[in-house]
């Protein structure tokens, strides 16, 4: 029988090593949850896969498949020819969006709110009032 190499993250290992704990009784599904940091009822589904797909259970069903927000290969083509067109003179059109050296359209990601200018600062504010008193 030859086996499968499977590529984990860390954090995917950590998480099959305490798995492999439960399934040999070493520890609780309770002691498994609080070290993952997840619910009981959340190992108990782990624990289910992992007697259905093995060591793969741990990994998301999604990895090494395209997203679902991938723009259609036309619309992104046209998208491009549309922002080189009209910004031609502009230089990298980085602020809308970015062309990899393979003539890909990337996407920047979104700020979160806690990276929101008006965010951190009024948590300074607040901070810096109630230290004032």
């Amino acid at each position: 029988m030859e086996t499968e190499r499977i590529a984990l993250s860390q954090r995917e290992r950590d998480r099959l090593r305490v798995l492999h704990e439960v399934q040999q009784k070493q520890i609780t599904q309770m002691e498994a949850a609080r070290r993952l940091k997840i619910s009981d009822r959340h190992i108990r589904r782990l624990l289910f896969r992992l007697g259905e797909h093995g060591d793969r259970a741990v990994i998301h069903g999604l990895r090494g498949r395209p997203s679902n927000r991938r723009l259609a290969a036309r619309l992104e083509q046209k998208i491009l020819r549309r922002v080189r067109q009209r910004y031609a003179d502009f230089g990298e059109p980085r602020d809308l969006t970015e062309v990899d050296g393979e003539g890909q359209l990337v996407v920047p990601p979104r700020a979160t709110r806690k990276d929101h200018p008006c965010v951190a600062g009024a948590a300074r504010q607040f901070r810096g009032a109630s230290d004032a008193g």
